[in-house]
């Protein structure tokens, strides 16, 4: 919703205006009040907690990532249904597009929680909002449209807004593309002021067009999947990374040896029992046994006491094959 300036005090930089209203807006909607305002409550209740009291809401430029002020003081006056604030512009650029009349009013951004065909007016969309800003904006007013400046002095004048032209939100799409806004707010802050700029300056000529084009590009390549960096911004986070480029090493090592063990193992495995023995038996192998004719005729080529001697040594060593 676009709420026109009322007032600009130059002594302290507050701007005075609406956040919302209940009223139908250019595109044919109104931000129901009662059901609006407890989320304003707490959206300006977390700034005060967060600042200590010292904001009670956040003033953005053109609802891009320039942050232009706070709310300095806000009211919510039932019985005109409109929330009234003043904000305190603390960038120099931005307070120098009030005093010139480039911001005519202000904007608030947010979300939608609900919407629903208003009951009197069904071609009108009622909806609740949830805020997140509060932005200036330069949407164009009618002709005869003015807001009151106080300047330093306490002299007060009605200043006319700047005619806006139609780079407008070219100028403010490619501010928003170089300054590196997120892709996905931006995409959708630039939807919503076409939304609010249908019927207003001519928005297509060539160079919005390049813009569009890049803008389309940037969020296609956000959307891509990259390639992680890895950053050691940790001492234990880069020692950790050593000891696992260690155990890799190792792991390759002993790849090939495990390979080499388990098939040795497998080996074994294929490999006979010899059967159960009973208890005193032993084996004797048939090679052993033919070999008794040789030794036989070994001995006889022995003395008989030399071959004796042997014998009762052979015995007293393998007493079941010579005994």
């Amino acid at each position: 919703m676009f709420i026109p300036l009322r007032k600009a005090d130059a002594a302290q930089r507050l701007v005075y205006g609406y956040a919302t209203a209940e009223a139908p807006d250019r595109a044919g909607e109104i931000c129901d009040y009662a059901s609006t305002k407890p989320h304003y409550q707490a959206w300006s209740k977390s700034f005060a907690k967060a600042t200590a009291g010292k904001s009670l809401g956040n003033i953005r430029a053109m609802h891009g990532a320039v942050a232009a002020g706070k709310i300095a003081s806000i009211r919510f006056n039932d019985d005109e249904k409109r929330i009234e604030i003043a904000a305190k512009i603390i960038d120099d650029d931005e307070w120098r597009k009030v005093e010139e009349g480039v911001y005519t009013g202000f904007s608030q951004g947010g979300a939608y929680l609900k919407r629903w065909p208003d009951p009197e007016n069904p071609d009108l969309i009622r909806y609740t909002a949830k805020p997140s800003e509060i932005s200036l904006v330069d949407l164009p007013c009618l002709p005869e449209a003015s807001f009151e400046l106080v300047k330093a002095d306490g002299a007060r004048e009605t200043r006319a807004f700047a005619q806006k032209n139609s780079t407008a939100l070219r100028d403010w799409l490619q501010g928003n593309i170089e300054s590196g806004a997120p892709a996905g707010e931006l995409i959708g802050d630039f939807f919503d002021a076409i939304e609010h700029d249908l019927n207003a300056d001519p928005l297509h000529d060539e160079s919005l067009a390049t813009l569009l084009s890049r803008l389309k590009s940037e969020c296609v390549e956000a959307l891509q999947p990259r390639a992680a960096k890895f950053v050691a911004a940790d001492p234990r986070v880069e020692k950790l990374s050593i000891e696992a480029d260690s155990l890799r090493k190792l792991t390759a090592e002993l790849r090939p040896r495990l390979t080499e063990l388990t098939a040795r193992v497998e080996a074994l495995e294929r490999t006979p029992v010899p059967p159960p023995m009973a208890p005193g038996a032993a084996a004797v192998s048939k090679s052993a046994e033919t070999g008794l004719d040789s030794l036989a005729a070994e001995l006889a080529r022995l003395s008989p006491e030399r071959a004796s001697l042997v014998l009762i040594k052979a015995a007293q060593s393998q007493p079941k094959r010579f005994g």
